[in-house]
């Protein structure tokens, strides 16, 4: 079950800490325009663009593309943000931001490893790449 409209409500002042946990997991990387997508009636996640270079708007139908991917989060990891009081929420804010980079190059590797060159910011193929992060693992 997708989140609640109340659960999502409350994600809302959290969305930009998130992204800014993102997009300072990924610094080494290209310089990626991160944005948080909460919707009631779709997967909840980030989407990371990588801004487009000359090399790729020469080429506008061949690849490599800009990087254009979604990364949907864990329901589960979600709920607990949206339901935690303040000293949770930061726990698991920075536990998010420790463990995102990590989350998602293991997605990316599952799921379309010869699709995105995350660190080049490029894509093989048109269009939005989507990958779904797995849950924190407990130590």
């Amino acid at each position: 079950m997708l989140l609640t409209d109340e659960e999502l409500a409350r994600l809302q002042p959290v969305a930009p800490f998130l992204q800014s946990e993102a997009r300072t997991s990924l610094e080494a990387e290209a310089d990626y325009e991160v944005t948080m997508e909460l919707e009631n009636h779709l997967q909840p996640g980030l989407r990371i663009r990588a801004p487009e270079s000359p090399a790729t708007t020469l080429e506008l139908n061949a690849p490599p593309y800009p990087l254009d991917l979604f990364v949907g989060l864990p329901l589960a990891e979600l709920r607990t943000l949206a339901n935690a009081n303040e000293r949770e929420r930061n726990d698991a804010i920075a536990l998010f931001g420790a463990t995102f980079s990590p989350r998602l190059l293991k997605a990316i590797a599952k799921m379309t490893p010869h699709e995105i060159d995350l660190d080049a910011g490029v894509q093989s193929e048109a269009g939005t790449l989507s990958v779904m992060l797995d849950e924190v693992e407990a130590n």
